[in-house]
């Protein structure tokens, strides 16, 4: 199995588990979930573990239940339609690039990722499947967060931001500034080791049909000036995922219409393969 194969399995598997717990405040035992979802005791019992220490699911003596959130439930848990719009575009993004790619939404102040797709040069990428970061601290978070209104931002991310590195942004005004850029780039959102030393990140935010925000990056151990060469096709690639699912684009309503998938995918190819094998290593 490819890891392209199994990073699609994991979210799958991921999203038969959160839906068993149909109702508010459900609680389920270990074997419940197992009889339920049909998947083997050893798989539930790890995934059930990651989330737990996700901040998604919690533990208590009659069994797991989903965690309070602010937001929706339907909004933490129905994604199958943005991970199978993306699902292509992520794997094609990554057999280009060989650079870690990310499908993520925005939960409260942090991202979660639906889906990952591995790199394979070997680079460390701190994140995992229904695994959050924050959201200032990254690219793709940023991309997100620059979708919003600014008292939004303030109020989702609060006055306290996280450090994860020396880059991190650190404070809310610097924060704005930054988001300001980005909205200034059509959503585009870059980080140079904000998120962990020795990684850049490129993102750009997808819409859905229902108003709601999503993104897609690249990320990898590699130069930003490299890593800007595949810009444009982040953007447009987000772009077309964001028309697959209906979403609003004030961009593409501008500049009329868009190239199809398949234009996208072949013309990213063309332009990545003209570059050295060792240009993103």
């Amino acid at each position: 199995m490819s890891a392209a194969d199994t990073a699609t399995s994991m979210v799958a598997r991921v999203a038969l588990i959160m839906n068993v717990f149909d109702e508010p405040g459900r609680r389920l035992r270990l074997d419940q979930v197992v009889t339920r979802t049909g998947l083997p005791r050893s798989s539930v019992h790890r995934i059930l573990k990651q989330l737990e220490s996700a901040g998604l699911f919690q533990r208590r003596p009659d069994g797991y239940c989903l965690a309070a959130s602010p937001l929706p439930r339907t909004q933490m848990v129905d994604h199958s339609q943005l991970r199978g719009a993306a699902s292509r575009t992520l794997e094609r993004l990554h057999a280009d690039t060989g650079l870690v790619v990310h499908l993520g939404v925005l939960f409260g102040r942090d991202v979660v990722y639906l889906d990952k797709v591995a790199g394979r040069s070997g680079v460390l990428v701190p994140t995992r499947v229904a695994g959050h970061t924050p959201a200032h601290a990254s690219a793709l978070g940023k991309a997100m967060l620059a979708q919003l209104p600014a008292e939004e931002v303030d109020a989702v991310v609060g006055e306290r931001l996280e450090k994860r590195t020396r880059a991190t942004i650190a404070n809310l005004a610097t924060l704005h500034q930054e988001l300001a850029r980005i909205r200034s780039r059509h959503g585009l959102a870059y980080d140079t080791e904000e998120l962990a030393i020795g990684l850049c990140s490129v993102a750009a935010p997808i819409r859905t049909s229902d108003d709601g925000i999503a993104g897609l990056s690249l990320t990898g151990a590699v130069p930003m000036n490299r890593l800007q060469r595949t810009a444009p096709f982040v953007l447009r690639a987000a772009r077309r995922i964001s028309q697959q699912l209906g979403g609003t684009d004030p961009e593409a309503a501008v500049s009329g219409s868009q190239p199809t998938v398949s234009d996208t995918d072949s013309m990213l190819s063309r332009v990545l393969r003209t570059l050295t094998s060792d240009a993103w290593v």
